[in-house]
């Protein structure tokens, strides 16, 4: 089955279309375009590249966050309308399962970090068990200081774009404990989103677009900016 994944979690925007075998087709962009603007091009080109049009599509996969509030909406707001139009279901998959999920054999434990802005970070930590990467916590907002203690005492794996503003703070308190994954794994990639999508499509997982919203761990009385409008891409090839 053909999956298109939907990935606006972050400032790097991704699509990728996967199936049981392999991708597809894939397409990141890190620029300061918004989102809304480069993503029905995005989902356009992918489907080129792959020879495929939205017929062919058996599932959406869309990041639900933590992450980007605004970057998360249009991507949510962009895959219901694919969606109600061309009748697809749709499962939502948080972003920092997404990174977590670029390190499938790690060693140690694995903390996805993504910058919240007010001086926080979204967190979760994940550990190999039975040959799979599961999740040990919440999806957490909170400080570096208050992150810390959550570590524990061995080595952690960190990587997520929250690394590059508190790197200092984390090395500092951990030490060598603290193992920083390459720069290519600080995004959720989309072709991790579609693999992990598909995944949790075969084992029956399917969300309501009408009531799909994005993963936001603030207080609900936080000030939100209007979503720009989106459009969705041409069907015909």
């Amino acid at each position: 089955m053909n999956v298109l994944a939907i990935e606006t979690s972050t400032e790097q925007l991704g699509v990728a279309l996967v199936d049981e075998a392999r991708v597809l087709a894939s397409y990141e962009l890190l620029a300061e375009h918004p989102h809304a603007i480069e993503l029905p091009a995005a989902v356009t080109r992918v489907l080129e590249a792959a020879g495929l049009s939205l017929h062919d599509i058996e599932a959406l996969a869309v990041d639900i966050g933590p992450g980007s509030f605004t970057g998360l909406r249009i991507g949510i707001a962009f895959v219901k309308a694919l969606a109600f139009c061309h009748r697809k279901p749709v499962v939502g998959v948080p972003s920092l399962d997404v990174l977590a999920a670029q390190l499938p054999f790690a060693p140690h434990r694995v903390c996805p970090i993504l910058d919240a802005k007010q001086r926080k970070l979204y967190a979760a930590l994940y550990r190999m068990e039975g040959g799979t990467l599961k999740r040990q916590s919440d999806h957490l907002l909170l400080g570096v200081e208050e992150l810390l203690p959550r570590l524990g005492n061995g080595p952690v794996i960190l990587l997520g774009d929250g690394v590059a503003r508190y790197r200092e703070a984390l090395t500092s308190a951990l030490g060598d404990r603290a193992l920083i994954a390459a720069p290519e794994f600080w995004f959720p990639g989309a072709a991790t989103l579609g693999r992990l999508g598909l995944e949790r499509f075969r084992q029956g997982a399917r969300d309501d677009p009408a009531a799909l919203v994005p993963m936001y761990l603030y207080p609900r009385d936080c000030t939100i900016r209007p979503t720009p409008a989106v459009s969705t891409p041409a069907t015909s090839r």
